[in-house]
Order: structure tokens, then sequence, then C-alpha cells
């Protein structure tokens, strides 16, 4: 399997986090795996033949072009093929700017639009050829284009970027006061240009940083995240990693270091640019754990 990740155009950082590449990687995922929240939606065109569905007896294949859900619940995944896939990471005010996306959204609807679209059809077809770069280029031609139609950033999205910035530490009336807005005007326009509330929003990312960060580490101290995601106490982080997860901390840093000799692409991908080629699949694919 080949990984390669790349930064987006300087005028596409604050709205896309970057972009990667995946080629050859066998799916071959059981039943017990599951799709944990995380802060960005991914933008994935994909060329092979793969399935993927809740369990193994549920199964279908993968549209062209798929958005990702921003979800808070696990995502129970199985999935069977062979996949190639060039992924755009995007920040959720990003695929709102960029697509319309919103978090009431039904699913697949955008998924059948974005596949059967002229440019969603030509970086496919690229990707099927492997001309990656020429591919990666076609998308970011159009994302520029529907950057340069999107309004100005607004509050919501100002807020938004503050959200990600102190990890989900930073509340809601915190930012209104510094913003100048009344929470219930803030919470208006962060729903408008974000796509999702802006309370979702900070427990997806603070999770999402935990996450990351006892998968980097399985021997973080518990009392360490407390303290730096701003978790009132440790009953109160185990509480919300295990509303987000189904799972308790320590339970998620105790596969998390079973699994450490093997390759996690959550990890790779925000390692920043990089390839690399690996004759086995990693453990953790799109997200998985």
């Amino acid at each position: 399997m080949r990984f390669r990740h790349h930064a987006p155009h300087p005028r596409l950082r604050d709205l896309v986090q970057g972009y990667w590449e995946l080629e050859d990687m066998l799916l071959a995922w059981p039943e017990q795996n599951f799709n944990l929240p995380e802060r960005t939606l991914r933008l994935m065109f994909s060329s092979e033949t793969a399935l993927l569905g809740p369990s193994l007896d549920a199964l279908r294949p993968i549209s062209p072009v798929v958005l990702t859900p921003f979800s808070i619940q696990p995502q129970r995944t199985a999935g069977r093929g062979r996949l190639r896939a060039l992924v755009a990471e995007l920040y959720p005010w990003g695929a709102r700017q960029l697509l319309g996306w919103t978090a009431q959204m039904v699913p697949d609807a955008l998924d059948t639009a974005l596949s059967a679209s002229a440019w969603g059809r030509e970086v496919v077809a690229l990707v099927q050829h492997g001309e990656w770069e020429t591919a990666r280029e076609a998308l970011e031609e159009y994302l520029l284009l529907l950057a340069d139609q999107s309004s100005e950033p607004g509050a919501g999205v100002q807020a938004a970027r503050q959200i990600y910035q102190s990890f989900g530490k930073v509340r809601v009336a915190e930012l209104a006061e510094e913003l100048n807005l009344s929470p219930r005007t803030l919470e208006r326009q962060f729903a408008q240009q974000v796509g999702v509330s802006a309370k979702t929003l900070a427990r997806v990312v603070r999770f999402d940083e935990a996450n990351i960060r006892i998968r980097t580490n399985p021997g973080v101290p518990m009392a360490d995240l407390t303290f730096e995601l701003g978790f009132f106490d440790q009953a109160h982080l185990i509480r919300e990693f295990k509303a987000l997860s189904s799972m308790t901390p320590g339970a998620f840093a105790s596969i998390a270091a079973r699994r450490r000799h093997r390759v996690d692409l959550d990890l790779l991908r925000v390692g920043g640019d990089q390839y690399l080629d690996l004759a086995v699949p990693p453990e953790f694919e799109l997200g998985q754990a």
C-alpha cells in the first residue's frame, strides 16, 4: 500500500487541512471496527471496486465521490475489496462553504450529486489511471474556484477556528463576548456558517484530540489529558470519551497499546507531507479504532 500526504494551496489552508493519496489498500476489516468522531470531514474520490457497510452481511459499493459524515457517535464499519483514493480533508466550515454541507443533510444525497458532477467524474478518472498529481491539481483548481465564489468568513467561522486552536476548551459564552455578540446570535451564525453547532464541534474536537494523544502515547496519564484538554475532572473525561466512542479512555488506551507496532493512518496524515510504501496495510484504516 502506498500513502502520501500533501499540504493544500495557501489560499485554501483556512478551508482544507490537507490531501492524501491511498493506493492498493486492501480492505478486510472485521466487524468490531468503528469509525470514531473526527474534527474534519473527508472528501474522497475512489476508483476501485470496494464495499463498505455496518456489517459484513450489509456491504454496498462505495460511491465514486463520498463526503464522510460529521458524527458524534461511533459508526460500526466493515469493508471488502481494494481501495485507491484521493482524499481532501476539510474543516467543517470548509465543507459548508465549498460544498454547501450541513450536519442535518440526508446521508448520501451530497455523495450522489458530487459523483454525478463533471469535475467529480474527472478527478475519479484521473485517480483510476494513477495520475495523482494531475488529479490533485484538478481537485484543487475546482476548490479554489468554489472558494473564490464563497463569502468572507464571518463570526461563526472565526469562533470555529478558535475552538480548533483551543482543542475544544474555549466556551461559547467566552467567544461571544470576544466577538461582541450575544451567545444566541453567535450560535445562529455558527450553525449557518459552519454547518454544525458550536457545542457539538467543541465536543468532537476535544474528543478527537484526546483520541490522537492516546493513540500516539497509550501510556499518557489521564490526569494530564484532563488538565490539558480542560475537562472538569477525570470523571468528566471518562464520561465524554465513552459518550463519543462507547469505551472508556483506559480501554481505548489498552487497544492502542496492543496495536502500537502497526501503522496508523490517522497518525500519518497529521504528521505532514510524507510518502510511505507499506507491505502490510495499516491497522486503523480510515479512522478505525
